[in-house]
């Protein structure tokens, strides 16, 4: 079974590197720390306050919103102003994958399961939703039952049943006309003998594997376990769908709500606006408590222009990611200013793909050659350097259980400009005492040209000469690299790439990306295509695994894949985020990315 990869859909890097995959996840908290709230959301944790717990400030501070609440206010109305770079890539919750759309849903969508409204890694922990409780499995986890909680009603007032959240999940199996999300998750899991075509080719059938004996229980028979299911109950894709309003591929144009928010107008590419839903229940609902009437989304292409409007305080935040590169000067220079930025790690990895199955890589001594010359620093200070980063000496994010800050199996020198002579030494030892040559594919827009000039030069420094293997952003995850025979026929040796968990658990981070039964051709995201039975052994233990097991095998599994040499990790991604001083209760919600929560903003000329 293999997952999705969940698109960027922002910036700032991300804008002159679209399409990459990504989940965003915080970091700035101890990694014993979001150990403990992993181990606790693995089991569904002991449920959400009835507010964010999170350390609170009247007042502002940079990096305040990291893991406090800035501005807490119990103040309610007025209209929370969002602007982004584009559009998001469907509000239907069953075909949604960029990282910000996610945290939109939040808006207008329940699940079973959530994540806690808490800032830094306590917004990773699952929670119950539209669940009163979280998730209770058979001992090998293939069985999983929920009860809903009572008084659960749409936006037009029908009432939320278990039969609406299966038929949600069956419209998934519909992969000729819902695309796009995380579907592979539920359909490697829930697919019944026999196949199943979705509800439109097949409007008689049923998804036997999804039972609703009555309105408010719901159970999932499995095919396989997997420990981490609390956490695809907590996903959009998951969201109930009634029946009667379902408009096919046209649904996500106006999806009906379950949340405290409502369509009343999108116009894609140009503006969303939500207006409160009179049917929603606080009662109902602990992960939400918003306090504005009104959400505003405007999309702005020029990024510089949207920069000005924002720092002027004309608008809110960028839904979709943080300034540019050349607009954070301006605001580090001024103190008052820069007491409301954020400038937090993303839980996203940029890393070089290094490919085992072209020559002379085939050689891992060779690859090892690479990794050792590479020069991070130089590739760091392209992607913004400080602010745009931390150097990364290991694939596993800080958030995910298994991450060690000690753990660098390839030091590359105090600067981190590279060991070059542990590369050479590498070269002796592969037969290519001379260096080779080696093709290197990157996407031929924004700044990979720039990266493509600093590995070519950086290398070449012990003697390996790399060439150009470009392409266009739009099928370079898709075909070009994501293709194994494309790469084989290419000859592509090493390629840029980047990656985040779907959720924040060691399989939800590797699975796609390390196991050797995700390899598909096209449309591969384990682009070295790896197939390490130890590897594959630990993913497997995973789906089974205790939360108390999960950091140990988390750990484990990043020093086997690590002693492959097939992934080369250079940065963890860093955003640059300004919000206007006049946003209350505002935070950066791991759990949604590391966004901001915008269901729970409030402003200060609320009543």
């Amino acid at each position: 079974m293999s997952g999705g990869r969940r698109q960027i859909g922002g910036h700032p890097e991300e804008k002159v590197d679209q399409s990459m995959a990504i989940t965003r996840r915080a970091t700035s908290i101890a990694a014993v720390g979001a150990v403990a709230a992993l181990a606790l959301a693995a089991c569904g944790g002991s449920g959400s306050s009835s507010t964010p717990s999170g350390s609170s400030s009247s007042g502002s501070t940079f990096n305040g919103a990291v893991d406090g609440i800035v501005n807490p206010s119990d103040k309610t109305g007025g209209t929370l102003q969002l602007i982004a770079s584009g559009d998001v890539d469907s509000y239907d919750p069953a075909r949604t994958y960029y990282a910000y759309s996610w945290d939109l849903q939040r808006l207008f969508t329940r699940s079973l399961m959530g994540f806690a409204p808490e800032p830094g890694t306590k917004g990773t922990a699952v929670v119950p939703d539209l669940a009163s409780a979280a998730g209770v499995s058979n001992a090998d986890k293939t069985v999983w039952t929920y009860k809903l909680k009572s008084g659960l009603k749409f936006s037009d007032g029908t009432p939320i049943t278990s039969k609406d959240i299966k038929y949600g999940i069956e419209r998934l199996f519909a992969t000729d006309v819902i695309n796009g999300g995380p579907s592979s998750y539920y359909l490697g899991l829930l697919t019944p003998k026999g196949g199943y075509k979705g509800p439109y080719a097949d409007p008689t059938g049923d998804l036997s594997t999804v039972k609703t004996p009555d309105d408010s229980t719901i159970e999932f028979d499995l095919s396989s376990s997997f420990a981490d299911f609390n956490y695809l109950m907590a996903l959009p894709t998951s969201a109930p769908v009634p029946k009667a309003a379902d408009t096919k591929a046209d649904y996500g144009k106006k999806p009906v709500s379950s949340g405290p928010f409502m369509f009343q107008s999108y116009t894609p590419n140009k503006e969303t606006i939500w207006v409160r839903n009179p049917n929603w229940d606080q009662s109902t609902d602990t992960i939400r408590h918003p306090k504005v009437d009104q959400i505003t989304l405007t999309i702005v292409s020029n990024q510089a222009d949207g920069d000005k409007r924002l720092l002027s305080n004309s608008v809110d935040l960028w839904a979709d990611g943080g300034i540019l590169p050349a607009s954070r000067p301006q605001v580090l220079a001024d103190p008052t200013k820069k007491a409301y930025a954020d400038n937090p790690t993303t839980g996203f990895t940029r890393y070089i793909a290094v490919m085992q199955t072209v020559a002379p890589l085939t050689n891992q001594a060779c690859r090892e050659a690479i990794f050792y010359a590479f020069n991070k620093s130089d590739y760091r200070k392209i992607r913004g350097g400080e602010t745009g980063g931390d150097i990364a000496n290991t694939m596993t994010p800080p958030l995910i259980p298994g991450y060690d800050a000690n753990f660098n199996p390839y030091p590359s020198g105090p600067d981190n400009t590279g060991d070059l002579t542990m590369a050479k030494q590498k070269l002796t030892e592969c037969g290519q005492p001379n260096g080779f040559s080696v093709a290197m594919a990157y996407t031929n827009t924004g700044i990979g040209p720039q990266l493509f000039a600093s590995v070519q030069a950086n290398l070449a420094r012990v003697g390996i000469h790399v060439t150009s293997a470009p392409s266009d952003s739009s099928n370079y995850y898709s075909t070009w690299i994501g293709s194994p025979k494309n790469i084989i026929a290419k000859n592509i040796g090493i390629a840029i790439a980047g990656w985040g968990a779907d959720f924040p658990t060691p399989y939800g981070f590797w699975q796609s990306i390390a196991n050797g039964n995700a390899i598909v051709d096209p449309g591969n995201s384990n682009y070295p295509s790896l197939n390490d039975p130890k590897v594959n052994g630990i993913l497997s233990q995973l789906t089974k695994a205790d939360p108390s097991q999960t950091a140990d095998l988390g750990g484990q599994l990043d020093k086997a894949v690590m002693a492959n040499a097939v992934y080369l990790p250079v940065q963890f991604d860093k955003t640059f985020y300004y919000r206007n001083p006049r946003l209350t209760n505002i935070y950066l919600n791991g759990g949604v990315g590391n966004y901001y929560d915008y269901v729970n903003i409030g402003t200060n000329d609320g009543k």
